[in-house]
């Protein structure tokens, strides 16, 4: 069964634990949960990750989660949303509905609500991917050169690396076949995610770099398409155990 991904948007850290522990996210079918506290980290988040849905704030410093939906209506419409507010504002909810937004609550987020309305966001993307499944079995019917198509998108990944928001839907429009049906075929040739690969080869160039160059960390971050290196060295750390800057020292200390 199909299982889900999630950011949650907020710039108080209470407010985050509190959907984190409040909501029960196996019950709704979502195995990945990605948080963050502002609008720009989220649109990096939303660059780098595969996420199904959105649950965020409205009022936040340095961007509201308005601007923030309106970007996601804007470059990942296939992505769910939800809102919360403390201010029951006509022009706040008159705007996101008309970005499509599923739904908004008001603060206290009642738990069991939001896990209704996760529930129909779920139900909206399974009725989108359906709508596409005849399409991908023609294509698969007719294809027949797999493997030459996956190799082609990682060259395509691999000329663009310092792209920051290359994106599924880019890659499956250079090679002329549906979305669904690269990440399927991805999948099936490499054994990752499209998502997970381009990270994977954005850290092993970076792994390169820092050993072999003396470039900084900010232009080792833009060289792979991470146009902020504290964004990078999150990632990385995540990926390698390790920060850019240890890494360096790791390698150095082996010559």
């Amino acid at each position: 069964m199909r299982e889900f991904s999630v950011l949650l948007v907020d710039d108080e850290e209470p407010a985050l634990e509190g959907l984190e522990k409040g909501v029960d996210w196996k019950k709704v079918g979502i195995s990945k949960i990605y948080k963050c506290h502002s609008k720009d980290t989220a649109i990096r988040m939303l660059k780098t990750y595969s996420i199904d849905m959105v649950v965020t704030d409205i009022e936040m410093p340095g961007g509201s989660g308005i601007e923030l939906i309106r970007w996601v209506h804007e470059n990942k419409n296939y992505v769910e949303s939800v809102f919360y507010t403390g201010h029951a504002e006509f022009e706040f909810v008159h705007e996101a509905l008309r970005l499509g937004v599923t739904d908004y609550l008001l603060k206290p987020v009642e738990y069991d609500t939001l896990e209704n309305i996760l529930l129909e966001m779920e139900k909206k993307i399974y009725e989108r991917e359906k709508s596409v499944d005849l399409k991908d079995i023609v294509e698969d019917l007719t294809d027949e050169s797999q493997i030459e198509v996956v190799d082609q998108v990682k060259k395509l990944i691999a000329e663009n690396i310092s792209v920051g928001n290359l994106q599924r839907e880019e890659l499956a429009n250079m090679v002329h076949i549906s979305p669904g049906y690269l990440s399927r075929i991805f999948k099936k040739e490499t054994g990752m995610s499209l998502s997970d690969y381009i990270i994977q080869r954005r850290i092993t160039i970076a792994k390169q770099l820092l050993a072999k160059t003396n470039l900084p960390v900010t232009t080792i971050a833009q060289k792979i398409g991470l146009s902020y290196a504290s964004y990078f060295t999150k990632l990385f750390k995540e990926k390698v155990n390790m920060t850019p800057q240890e890494y360096r020292q790791s390698q150095k200390a082996k010559f």
